[in-house]
């Protein structure tokens, strides 16, 4: 098996409105020894010797590590595991922790992807969701990563916030278009329980737009991003050409990934399972005894479920012909009533190789999904 592998560093300068992200402000004290912990976790890695064509390093905001910290976690991997010659090599970053110098050094690392998370190119939004940069920082950073050679280059935006307009989103899909990016994921906020948004939302504070306002929203995103020479490849990713993200197609195309870090998520093809949460816990154990805080076997049943629930995300969908290679039986013995019922309910398709969700499905992601749970 050809593994992705994820790194999670959980640092972050400021908690964002809406993250419900397993990272934390204000304790910086223990990065000395979190990094430490990480290099010992990948080297006592029971997949050692694995070829593994991704990493993807992510956050919290890694961009707040040295680039010399992230060498020593990108040399620790390649010690540890066969890395590809041609692997995607992604690192999350924050505008306000990224410039040429940090970008240059850290391509002299080995990174050659960035996903910077802009999420809005409006002050007046930026500052309300609590993020510390400005749009201006937004797009010095992304224009500073690509004059610095790392040339695939992936932007976050949001929609559906409280106070956002039309608008407004189609103002900050038509500033991506002016910039170098050849990725964006464009998420519809999804609001979170536990976080500062969903208590002040609770309390009345804000409001969010009305559902049709969001689905307009939605609209405007899929033509725009179109007409600037993207295709739409999975419900909230858009790629020009062949830059699509290698190593989030793996969670959606069910190829194992193995995680390094606090909270990091790992599935095998068997079993899924998650780290500890708690920074000193994961420094104390890491390369000494298991992090793992639970895991679940992954059942026959519950298999085939995630496998195509997962595929749908993607525009290209479920491949009829892959599920029978893995599986050893048709996707019509398992779900062809449940798909007969959705191409009539208009939000599949069928496709040359399988089905996949309809424009119209799109809307209606989870309610799809919701039929492959049985």
């Amino acid at each position: 098996m050809t593994l992705g592998l994820y790194v999670h560093i959980p640092f972050c300068r400021h908690k964002c409105l809406y993250c419900d992200f397993p990272s934390y402000a204000g304790l910086e004290r223990y990065r000395d020894g979190y990094v430490q912990a990480l290099c010992r976790d990948i080297a006592a890695s029971p997949y050692a010797g694995e070829e593994a064509d991704t990493i993807y390093i992510g956050g919290g905001t890694p961009s707040l590590l040295a680039a010399g910290e992230i060498g020593r976690i990108l040399e620790t991997l390649r010690r540890t595991f066969r890395i590809a010659d041609d692997a995607e090599i992604t690192m999350e970053a924050n505008p306000d922790s990224l410039s040429y110098d940090k970008a240059a050094a850290l391509a002299d690392c080995g990174v050659n992807r960035l996903s910077l998370g802009v999420q809005s190119f409006s002050d007046a939004m930026l500052s309300f969701l609590g993020r510390v940069h400005t749009a201006a920082q937004g797009e010095r950073a992304i224009q500073a990563a690509y004059d610095a050679g790392i040339h695939n280059l992936s932007l976050d935006l949001m929609y559906g916030l409280p106070g956002q307009t039309l608008a407004d989103v189609r103002r900050d899909v038509e500033r991506l278009s002016q910039l170098p990016v050849v990725h964006a994921s464009i998420y519809s906020l999804i609001v979170e329980e536990g976080t500062q948004l969903k208590a002040g939302l609770d309390k009345g504070d804000w409001q969010l737009p009305p559902d049709e306002a969001t689905e307009a929203m939605a609209r405007t995103v899929h033509d725009a991003m179109h007409r600037y020479g993207f295709h739409h490849y999975e419900i909230s990713s858009y790629a020009k050409g062949p830059f699509e993200s290698r190593h989030n197609s793996k969670y959606w195309t069910y190829e194992p990934y193995i995680g390094f870090g606090v909270s990091a998520h790992s599935f095998d093809g068997k079993m899924r399972w998650a780290n500890v949460a708690n920074i000193p816990a994961y420094i104390q154990k890491a390369g000494k005894g298991s992090v793992v805080a639970e895991s679940v076997a992954i059942d026959a049943e519950r298999a085939v479920e995630d496998y195509c629930f997962l595929a749908l995300r993607r525009r290209a969908g479920i491949d009829y012909g892959d599920y029978a290679r893995r599986f050893g039986k048709a996707i019509e013995d398992d779900f062809g009533p449940v798909i007969d019922q959705l191409v009539r309910q208009g939000l599949l398709e069928r496709t040359a190789q399988g089905c996949c969700l309809s424009e119209e499905g799109l809307g209606y992601g989870n309610y799809v999904f919701s039929k492959f749970i049985r």
